[in-house]
């Protein structure tokens, strides 16, 4: 067994949580994955500080990018997703994604909701292209449908400039992440062109009717070329998870592919069962999730450790404004008996305020 193969990378979003309800949540943590828990206290964290802002991405988001070998020109990691995600685009040419999207208008202004909650269909995205079409030719780009949620754009050089993922810019304030710049000047006159044509669109007024949000916005990012993974710190066996992006990333490395089932030796597996109840604050969710990764996936890759199957496991746990990264190393045999030494996990974990 090589040195890859007896590894495994776990990512974590969502265990890490700004939540005041955290100092209530650390015991119960403990109680419905103590396998988890076990490994919180006894590696010592590796943690750096993460500002979506300079990065224009999630430090999940990031942490992937920069383990695959991404290297931005401008430090906005985030601008190499939209590259990833657009199959057979000009090798020479920056990679510009449009997502379909609702902004509503919020306690502090206009907020980008989470496209991927959009439910369009592939009918709804070619109806809305349509009609976007003049405002398009009129500002000398084209659009091209990659699915029901999502377009490549050709734009004019310097007709838009990278700001922030989709995932990264949910839930936030758009003037945070839009300012009004000369830069953003040519894409905000064109998106909102596209908005008042859509305003009145027969797609938004059948969405309505069904007690869906309209989609009343293009969210832009990208501008990065077309890369390839070079994975500086080695090259994994699999990659698993079910982000869109993840699948492109092992197509685009020649690398197999799974959603996260079970663990494997040699692969890097995102394990997003926390993530959702995080962000909603749904703590009881949160829990089961902890309950249900003990089972499946926390007990099994430590009777893993114990056996030599592995012998190295890391964990990532990406937050909103952190990273922590934990190595654990399968204990010499004639250590294994003896205690080994535990730190309080919660020192760390907690938010910074609490």
């Amino acid at each position: 067994m090589t040195a890859k193969t007896a590894t495994l990378t776990l990512l974590l979003p969502g265990l890490l949580t700004e939540a005041r309800i955290a100092p209530e949540l650390a015991p119960q943590l403990a109680g419905s994955a103590p396998t988890l828990s076990a490994w919180l206290s006894a590696a010592r964290p590796s943690e750096e500080e993460f500002d979506p802002f300079e990065h224009g991405c999630t430090a999940l988001e990031y942490w992937w990018l920069r383990r695959a070998g991404h290297e931005p020109r401008d430090g906005k990691f985030g601008a190499g997703l939209a590259a990833l995600l657009a199959e057979d685009a000009p090798a020479d040419e920056p990679v510009w994604l449009a997502e379909l999207a609702y902004v509503q208008v919020g306690r502090d202004g206009p907020v980008l909701t989470d496209p991927a909650h959009l439910d369009t269909t592939p009918e709804e995205g070619r109806a809305l292209l349509a009609a976007a079409q003049p405002a398009l030719e009129a500002h000398g780009a084209r659009a091209a449908m990659l699915d029901e949620r999502r377009w490549r754009l050709e734009l004019p050089a310097g007709g838009a400039q990278h700001s922030g993922t989709p995932d990264a810019v949910a839930g936030s304030p758009l003037d945070a992440w839009w300012p009004r710049t000369i830069e953003t000047r040519p894409w905000r006159k064109l998106a909102n062109e596209i908005q008042m044509a859509w305003h009145e669109s027969p797609v938004n007024q059948a969405r309505e009717a069904r007690g869906l949000p309209p989609v009343n916005t293009l969210w832009l990012h990208g501008g990065s070329r077309p890369w390839q993974p070079t994975w500086p710190d080695g090259r994994p066996d699999l990659l698993m998870g079910g982000q869109a992006w993840v699948r492109a990333l092992a197509q685009r490395a020649g690398l197999p592919w799974r959603r996260a089932e079970a663990p494997q030796p040699g692969a890097l597996a995102e394990l997003s069962d926390f993530a959702a109840p995080e962000r909603n604050d749904d703590w009881r969710a949160w829990l089961d999730a902890a309950a249900r990764l003990e089972r499946d996936w926390f007990d099994p890759t430590a009777r893993m450790l114990r056996s030599g199957a592995l012998q190295r496991l890391t964990l990532v746990l990406p937050g909103r404004t952190r990273l922590v990264t934990l190595d654990l190393d399968r204990r010499p045999a004639l250590l294994r008996w003896l205690p080994s030494h535990r730190h309080d996990w919660k020192s760390w974990w907690l938010p910074r305020e609490s």
